[in-house]
């Protein structure tokens, strides 16, 4: 399997060439589906926008996808009319918010769960003819243990991690270090733990999962950042708009942008949790 992926890995983009010196390729995944994920993405895309970088996502959940749900559109060309070879990857792409581009996925088509190496890898050529119109690139991978997923994860430059501090969640995320460790030689792996009520609460479930995958794989992990429990972030969803746009000014957004600075390294203190129920409601009150 590390011989396909070292394949997929040069079809992105050779180490040493313009596709990887111009613009850097972060795969945002989950051991499970409903620790929101896609909801980080989105509103990751239009925090780092606000840095003055230029961020396409790709919807990597290609059978199942729903970054386009997220920001409220129906785009008319998505993955699939690439991979039938009806549009190239330019007349895919669809502009969103702040200069924030996608490129869509197409929801409920099975054939595409699962592309066979032939078809991932002609997604995967495609990616590099979009070096010079994007400084980051984020891949929305699908949740679990997929085919897609995993190469996605192993062609990238980086992996977010995207968990939240309950055991199922936990569990699950170990389960997809342990396939990217016998996939990978090598990959960085970044973890952002969600739907927290402290820092502390963060700490400790990275903390938890950092021991294990050291341990028992010898594999390193890096905190990257934390997002609070937030009730705008499910008002956000329900609203077919992204928290960067609905409630910037909420708690959980104010996080996403301490994580953008992480990424991009523009390093900030950590905002603090709300206060209790005086803070849930004084949330809900100021964004009515």
């Amino acid at each position: 399997m590390y011989d396909q992926a070292s394949a997929l890995r040069r079809l992105a983009g050779e180490r040493d060439s313009a596709f990887a010196k111009s613009m850097r390729v972060l795969a945002v995944s989950s051991g499970k589906g409903g620790v929101g994920k896609t909801s980080l993405v989105v509103n990751l895309a239009l925090a780092l926008a606000d840095y003055n970088y230029r961020v396409i996502i790709l919807d990597g959940d290609l059978g199942l996808a729903n970054v386009d749900v997220a920001f409220g559109i129906t785009p008319r060309y998505n993955i699939r009319n690439l991979l039938n070879g009806e549009k190239n990857i330019e007349e895919i792409i669809y502009p969103v918010e702040k200069g924030v581009k996608i490129l869509p996925g197409a929801s409920g088509v099975m054939e595409l769960a699962n592309l066979d190496r032939g078809r991932l890898q002609n997604v995967l050529v495609n990616l590099g003819r979009l070096e010079k119109m994007a400084d980051i690139l984020l891949i929305d991978t699908g949740a679990g243990l997929g085919h897609n997923t995993l190469n996605f994860i192993c062609a990238s430059d980086d992996c977010i991690l995207v968990l939240t501090p309950e055991p199922p969640s936990m569990t699950d995320a170990y389960g997809l270090l342990k396939s990217i460790h016998k996939q990978a030689e090598k990959i960085n792996v970044n973890v952002v733990v969600n739907r927290v009520k402290s820092e502390t609460e963060a700490q400790q479930a990275y903390e938890r999962l950092a021991y294990a995958a050291q341990k028992f794989l010898g594999f390193p992990l890096r905190l990257l950042g934390w997002i609070y429990d937030d009730p705008l972030v499910g008002r956000s969803v329900m609203e077919q708009k992204p928290l960067a746009l609905s409630h910037p000014q909420s708690h959980a957004y104010k996080c996403i942008q301490w994580i953008a600075g992480n990424v991009v390294g523009i390093y900030r203190q950590p905002p603090t949790p709300n206060g209790g129920i005086k803070g849930f409601l004084s949330t809900l009150l100021s964004s009515n």
